[in-house]
């Protein structure tokens, strides 16, 4: 096992930014999965906070994606997520807070909407590297976990729609300001676009292993994607995983 170990949820783009900062640094470390709502007292032991992401590196606990990258650009400059020109690391660190704050959480709601009903699918995403009793075990308890799944990603019609809402923006949003350069802050790859692609791979279903979904998929959930699979950020998306996210 490496000494430098990352603590997450298997299917969840919060996680799949911090993997994808690993991986772009290409830092040697190790994944320990957990079962969402199963979790929550052992991350908080760990990190004193009870979401995940948490980076372990080398003993010292650094929780939440954001702060992950952060560390990752103090220990590994290079090859750099953050720009070199201070006006336009602003801009791509504010562009990486309204995604985490904003638009991540909102894709999240709107997928679950969806998705939070099929107990069978949703322990084939989460619980898919455990052994077949573990999968059996969550699969049975989901009915218990149901109820913190929805509290905790927003599930009640009011915030559904409110998602949904911020979901459409930020989609029109992205695909303008992506137009001319291809990229969200001058023209090459900086760490507000890959908490954009992260951040909507929910709803694009990227073909990278890391985020890409059990088949068959539930028609429910199909209905959610082909709402968005025609927007242009959903192509830019698959267009980042494609170019910078290493298999």
């Amino acid at each position: 096992m490496s000494d430098i170990i990352l603590h997450q949820f298997e299917f969840s783009h919060f996680n799949d930014k911090a993997r994808w900062a690993l991986d772009f640094k290409d830092v040697d470390h190790t994944r320990i999965s957990y079962l969402p709502g199963p979790h929550m007292p052992q991350i908080k032991k760990l990190s004193g906070q009870p979401q995940t992401p948490v980076l372990d590196w080398r003993g010292d606990i650094v929780a939440g994606s954001a702060d992950i990258i952060d560390r990752l650009e103090e220990e590994i400059p290079e090859p750099a997520l953050y720009p070199a020109d201070e006006n336009d690391r602003q801009r791509a660190l504010e562009l990486q807070n309204w995604l985490d704050s904003d638009v991540g959480p909102a894709n999240r709601t709107v997928l679950f909407s969806a998705m939070v009903d099929e107990g069978g699918y949703m322990t084939s995403m989460f619980a898919r590297s455990k052994p077949a009793l573990a999968r059996f075990a969550y699969r049975i308890t989901f009915p218990l976990a149901k109820g913190l799944i929805k509290k905790g990603n927003g599930v009640n019609p009011e915030n559904i729609s409110r998602s949904r809402g911020i979901t459409a923006e930020a989609l029109d949003r992205i695909a303008e300001m992506t137009r001319d350069t291809g990229y969200l802050v001058g023209d090459k790859f900086t760490v507000a676009d890959l908490a954009a692609a992260a951040l909507f791979a929910p709803l694009a279903n990227p073909k990278h292993p890391d985020m890409a979904r059990p088949e068959p998929i539930p028609e429910s959930v199909v209905d959610v994607l082909a709402e968005y699979k025609d927007h242009p950020t959903v192509a830019w998306v698959n267009r980042m995983y494609e170019k910078h996210r290493r298999a």
